[in-house]
């Protein structure tokens, strides 16, 4: 079931990606991984974690603007680096190099297929 979100997340990102302002780099894409909390500079894992999103932005306005937020499969650690945008911006890569580990929700582990 993740594997189908994550192409369904990539999917409508690319769509909402192409659609947008014609204006070369305008558009900025967020992984937001919520599987970690940092507290006073250190990190923990949280028991329930909130669902990863990746986060389309607008930087044309000023205010920046949210133009999309979808709940897919993202990380912060790495490698590969978490975001990675088409130079012409018709499309992102975002990873998800680990998840919450099923026998420890307070820990990570590597995402595997």
């Amino acid at each position: 079931m993740y594997r189908h979100m994550a192409g369904l997340g990539a999917l409508s990102l690319a769509a909402l990606i192409s659609i947008s302002s014609g204006a070369s780099g305008q558009l900025a894409v967020s992984a937001n991984d919520g599987k970690a909390v940092l507290v006073d500079g250190g990190k923990f894992g949280t028991g329930q974690p909130p669902p990863d999103t990746v986060t389309v932005i607008d930087l044309s306005t000023i205010p920046p603007k949210v133009l999309a937020e979808l709940q897919a499969p993202a990380s912060v650690v790495g490698p590969p680096l978490s975001v990675a945008v088409a130079r012409d911006e018709s499309f992102a890569l975002v990873t998800g190099a680990s998840k919450v580990d099923p026998s420890d929700p307070k820990k990570r582990c590597p995402t595997t297929s």
